[in-house]
């Protein structure tokens, strides 16, 4: 091959290269430029949306709480995973022996408040330490969400409500 037969060669690599390069560049620009933290793209509820409104050192010291809360609520966990998965298997079983399941259902319903009673007191601790602000924001992650959602649906049944 000649230097003159190279040359087309090597002017299509360099365009193909610039063009990449323009390429990833500009994506890479897009993507620092629009992107949003991983956290507020998770539909959070409950707790984890509570601590997301917190400033970092809060959120800090409520997974702390929780973290050392995990340790007394671990019967409580293992409790209510037994008592389901006796249910299970009484639903399962050929014959239904329903006495045996309602104890069943009593058993994991009486681990499930015992752990959210757990939860709560917990929550409670630590809201007792926020100044107002905070535990308004807490108040407004934890409760008001639902409370907004049941006055809408109120409010269109009222609203759609045929007169009579």
């Amino acid at each position: 091959m000649t230097p003159k037969s190279l040359k087309p060669w090597l002017l299509v690599s360099v365009l193909l290269n610039v063009f990449l390069i323009g390429g990833v560049g500009g994506g890479l620009y897009h993507w620092m430029v629009s992107a949003k933290p991983a956290e507020a793209m998770v539909n959070q509820h409950g707790l984890r949306q509570a601590m997301f409104k917190l400033p970092p050192e809060r959120r800090k010291e409520l997974r702390q709480l929780l973290r050392h809360n995990r340790a007394d609520s671990q019967p409580l966990i293992m409790a209510g995973r037994e008592a389901r998965l006796g249910v299970i298997k009484q639903l399962e079983a050929p014959t239904l022996d329903r006495d045996v399941l309602v104890s069943e259902l009593a058993k994991a319903r009486e681990a499930d408040v015992a752990l959210r009673a757990l939860v709560d007191a917990t929550l409670a601790q630590f809201a007792s330490n926020l100044p107002q602000g905070e535990r308004q924001k807490l108040v407004e992650a934890l409760y008001q969400r639902g409370q907004v959602k049941a006055k809408e649906k109120v409010t269109q049944v009222v609203v759609n409500k045929p007169r009579s």
